[in-house]
This record gives C-alpha cells, sequence and structure tokens, in this order.
C-alpha cells in the first residue's frame, strides 16, 4: 500500500526523476528560494484546517490556483503538473515528430509504455498523449476506440 506523499517525498521523487530545483518551489523548504515563474505549493492555516495552495506565480501574480485539503493531494498535483511539463519538454527537443508515425511518436517520446497502459485503463489519458505527440484528432479516435 502506497503511503501519503510529504513535501520531503515529494522533492526526493523529483530530485529521482532529473527534475531542477530551480522549476519548483515547495514552501520555502524545498527546490527554488523564490516561486517566481514556477509552480509552487505553500502550506497555511486556513479557517478551520491546513490548507496546500498550488499555483503558478508570473510577473508577480498567481495563476491556476487550487487548494487542498491533505498534503498528499497537493503533492501528488504538483508532482503530475511537473511531470507533465518534463514530457511537454522531451517532445519539443523531438526532431522531425510530423513525418513520424503514431508508434515512432511515441517510442521517441519515451511514452510507448506509459500510451500502452492508458490504453487498457484510462482513455482519456491515452488520447491527452497522443495530442501532446500532435497526432490528429480523427486518428486519435480510430487509434483510443
Amino acid at each position: 500500500m502506497e503511503t501519503d506523499m510529504t513535501l520531503a517525498d515529494l522533492h526526493t521523487r523529483l530530485e529521482e526523476k532529473g527534475i531542477p530545483a530551480d522549476r519548483y518551489y515547495l514552501h520555502g523548504l524545498y527546490g527554488s528560494t523564490d516561486d517566481n515563474d514556477k509552480i509552487a505549493l505553500t502550506i497555511y492555516a486556513g479557517r478551520y484546517t491546513v490548507q496546500y495552495e498550488t499555483y503558478f506565480r508570473e510577473h508577480g501574480e498567481k495563476h491556476s490556483v487550487r487548494i487542498f485539503a491533505t498534503e498528499n493531494e497537493a503533492c501528488e498535483y504538483v508532482y503530475d503538473k511537473l511531470m507533465e511539463e518534463q514530457t511537454f519538454f522531451r517532445i519539443r527537443q523531438i526532431e522531425g515528430l510530423s513525418g513520424m508515425t503514431v508508434n515512432e511518436r511515441l517510442w521517441a517520446s519515451g511514452l510507448m509504455d506509459e500510451f500502452d497502459e492508458a490504453i487498457k485503463t484510462d482513455k482519456s489519458i491515452a488520447k491527452k498523449i497522443l495530442r501532446w505527440l500532435k497526432v490528429d484528432e480523427a486518428s486519435i479516435e480510430k487509434i483510443v476506440k
């Protein structure tokens, strides 16, 4: 059984995945020393309970603010967002993507296993992966059918 993720666990997982510390801010404890131009997770006392806030700060303004009731939920959200960002970065580095078949795109991006699992368990994730790889909607519908 998986245990709940803490800020320390999140930081460790991100380090293991090679996500640079300057891409995230975890309540001033881990990652960058400031929250400018990066995804952030902060903890504060709400009216009745502790709350976990995630956001992206750009030009001094918070965007995409989400409030979570548990540390685990907030950490999972930040982890997923940073992994998605890393995936987008990898995909942008692939030369000749538009000239590749869908299988070649999946292989070159390193998303083949993730796609194979998603096609069995969650077709919405499978579609999202194909959209990331710039597969047209008609082809996505045929593949995921």
